[in-house]
């Protein structure tokens, strides 16, 4: 009997050692990324001291250039938008970013679908938590993981489990570029030749209420903060309506933060600025982020 516990022992002593060295590695590959999103979310939460940073996702990522914003209101700035990801995402993020250092301004570009409604590849908001799994021994991190699926607190106990589904991206990493530049602003090239054919309504979009209380949250911690945060809905190519961003509005207005909107903006309905109809091009993005620049500066002297 004393043999058979000890070879149980030996067992598990074994799994933990390589749990814990997959994930000594995983992180090692993490930290030596030439690119991906993986390094993007490191670099934003742990490394970047910028007093303007960008939030959100994909149109966050490709529409501000820090460069740009840098040069018309004098602040450093840096891009922190993530491709395919959201609020849930964003809210981790923010508190990762807080323990080591306030922003003067958060600029926050909303994307109903990942932000308030219900999207088809959300699998209960899950995928957007892997993002946030390295770093789930913060306890405010882990309260954000906890609010989707409650399981996590025991599932992320393991260091495979944290890097599920993210070893391949992280070898590759190492060895192809990702097109951030330092700062975070990954650019969008070519033009869309083509203008999109009109896409008919599939009726009224279905609100996700976790997404909707994490909006909700996330907007009002910068009500009463030294730290000024503008919600944006940039430009889209042949949007001739913003209602779908209503909900957000609302929430801006009662917590007295601006929202700032662009999602039809008549000067940036040209296709020599966009990519595809959701994304600017790289022309577009430096022309959108010198209006919000600009902004910026105008209503900070008010």
């Amino acid at each position: 009997m004393k043999k058979f516990l000890l070879y149980i022992l030996l067992f598990f002593g074994i799994v933990v050692a390589v749990d814990f060295g997959f994930g000594y590695a995983c992180e090692w590959l993490q930290n030596h990324a030439k690119g991906g999103s993986m390094k993007s979310i490191r670099q934003t939460a742990l490394n970047q001291e910028a007093d303007i940073v960008v939030m959100g996702s994909s149109r966050a990522h490709h529409h501000y250039v820090p460069s740009v914003i840098s040069d018309v209101t004098g602040m450093s700035a840096y891009n922190g938008g993530v491709d395919g990801n959201g609020i849930v995402l964003a809210s981790g993020l923010y508190d990762l970013i807080e323990e080591r250092h306030i922003p003067s301004v958060i600029i926050y570009d909303v994307e109903p679908a990942f932000d308030i409604n219900v999207y088809a590849e959300d699998g209960n908001n899950t995928r957007y938590i892997g993002g946030l799994r390295p770093y789930c021994q913060n306890p405010q991190v882990m309260k954000i993981i906890n609010q989707v699926d409650p399981s996590e607190r025991f599932k992320d106990l393991s260091a495979m489990f944290r890097y599920n589904g993210k070893i391949v991206d992280l070898l590759k990493d190492q060895v192809v570029g990702s097109g951030y530049t330092a700062d975070g602003y990954s650019p969008m090239h070519g033009e869309m030749k083509k203008a999109p054919a009109t896409v008919t309504s599939d009726g009224k979009p279905v609100i996700d209420t976790l997404k909707l209380k994490m909006m909700e949250e996330f907007i009002k911690r910068f009500g009463n903060s030294d730290t000024r945060l503008v919600v944006i809905a940039s430009p889209k190519f042949g949007a001739r309506s913003s209602d779908i961003y209503d909900p957000i509005k609302e929430m801006c207005m009662h917590y007295d933060v601006e929202f700032w909107d662009y999602y039809t903006a008549t000067e940036f309905q040209r296709m020599d600025y966009f990519k595809e109809s959701m994304h600017l091009n790289d022309k577009g993005a430096r022309a959108f982020s010198e209006i919000v620049a600009q902004r910026l500066i105008q209503t900070e002297k008010q």
